[in-house]
């Protein structure tokens, strides 16, 4: 009897340290992929980053209206792409590990979305309206990914003129609830309950492209960090995409707001 008791207990010790095991060589192949995919796509978004910097700088002198327009757009789109991989890659690296938690503040992350989007709000018109935003605890890089997929869908989405963004934020006893509100839309009961898979494009994306995986990497991105996600229509038309983060014991000053026209 002890001895079987002995084999089964041996072979549960075996079982974990298989597992273990193979999480390790999981973690380590990652990691690998984490490298090789800095190298074979960082390299040609910075190549194509300064050869439309050397352009943007060849037309200052010249009189080419709508080319250096059409240039200004071609540098924020590779910036936002040359941002997505970074964050991509930082998240790859972190797989297994603990999430490193920091104090993060909100608005903060929300000034870089609007200098990150800058020509895209003024394109459109559109009113960053953000006040009384708090300090959190989490990945600032993860969670500045979540607020720049939030926004510029809010943008996307929303009117093509006289757009208006509102990002508020309440507390939940030990979590803060974070809300990016916009009009336009509203997204239908069946989109909701799919609008965070994989490649699913609802109703109203026909106008935008894009592969489906920005609200896909806010949902990993946000149960990194023990929360959640989802999103409520809107009364007066539009929708209201939320989130919660963990709080830390202090906060940005009352008042304080950001905004853009």
């Amino acid at each position: 009897m002890r001895s079987e008791q002995g084999d089964e207990l041996r072979g549960t010790g075996e079982e974990r340290r298989s597992r273990l095991d193979t999480l390790q060589r999981e973690r380590t192949a990652m990691e690998i992929f984490a490298g090789v995919a800095a190298h074979e796509l960082m390299e040609p978004l910075i190549t194509a980053e300064t050869y439309a910097q050397l352009i943007q700088e060849q037309l200052q002198d010249e009189v080419h209206g709508k080319t250096q327009g059409d240039v200004d757009s071609l540098i924020r789109a590779l910036s936002r792409m040359h941002l997505l991989v970074e964050t991509l890659l930082h998240d790859a690296r972190s797989v297994g590990r603990p999430l490193e938690r920091t104090p993060v503040s909100i608005e903060r992350l929300v000034q870089d979305s609007i200098e990150l989007f800058g020509g895209e709000i003024r394109a459109c018109g559109a009113r960053i309206l953000a006040a009384d935003l708090p300090v959190v605890q989490g990945d600032a890089v993860l969670l500045g990914a979540v607020m720049n997929n939030l926004l510029i869908n809010a943008l996307r989405y929303g009117p093509r003129q006289d757009c208006e963004v509102r990002i508020d934020a309440r507390r939940e006893r030990a979590h803060w609830q974070i809300s990016v509100t916009s009009r336009g839309p509203t997204i239908s009961m069946q989109d909701r309950a799919r609008i965070f898979e994989p490649y699913h494009r609802g109703t109203h994306e026909r106008r935008v492209a894009g592969a489906g995986l920005g609200l896909t990497i806010c949902r990993s991105f946000v149960e990194r960090h023990d929360g959640v996600i989802g999103v409520a229509p809107v009364a007066a038309g539009g929708n209201r995409f939320h989130f919660t983060i963990p709080a830390t014991k202090r906060r940005t000053a009352r008042g304080g707001a950001a905004g853009v026209r």
